[in-house]
């Protein structure tokens, strides 16, 4: 994968791990408050899975640039699956939560079915990811940052 469309899909993947965050905290605010009840498993399950999101963009696009050791080609792609699996249960589960309501109107309403759409883009961003790095992986395209080979291919 090259370094454009990694560092692409990784703001892509930041933006919607960002928004996912923002809508999920608006449903279980208004759960907290008017209901006075705990929001569903489900939604608490997408807002951890959003908060690992950022910190797996964070550790995939900083650990090459300030520790290289930590870099290496099947940790991320640990990291990338993890992240896709979270998300395709994170938002399977709460499709399934939002089409058992027997109400749903509104604009926490709206703002969970939009959640509910985000979370599956994200899903589709971290599947590709995880797809190119397998295919540049399995290959031979991905190298350690600092590599000689890499540096020889650069000149």
């Amino acid at each position: 994968m090259g370094r454009t469309t990694a560092v692409s899909l990784r703001a892509f993947e930041g933006l919607l791990a960002a928004a996912n965050l923002g809508l999920s905290a608006y449903v279980v605010k208004y759960h907290l408050v008017a209901t006075q009840r705990a929001g569903p498993d489900s939604l608490n399950f997408l807002i951890f899975a959003s908060c690992f999101s950022i910190l797996s963009v964070l550790c995939l696009e900083l650990a090459p640039r300030l520790y290289q050791r930590a870099a290496h080609p099947y940790a991320t792609l640990g990291v990338e699956a993890a992240n896709t699996v979270f998300y395709f249960a994170g938002f399977i589960a709460y499709a399934v939560f939002l089409g058992g309501l027997a109400l749903c109107h509104g604009t926490v309403c709206t703002a969970g079915r939009v959640d509910s759409v985000v979370a599956a883009a994200a899903f589709c961003a971290w599947i590709t990811s995880t797809i190119l790095t397998a295919k540049g992986l399995f290959m031979g395209a991905v190298h350690r940052p600092g590599d000689k080979a890499m540096r020889a291919r650069e000149v």
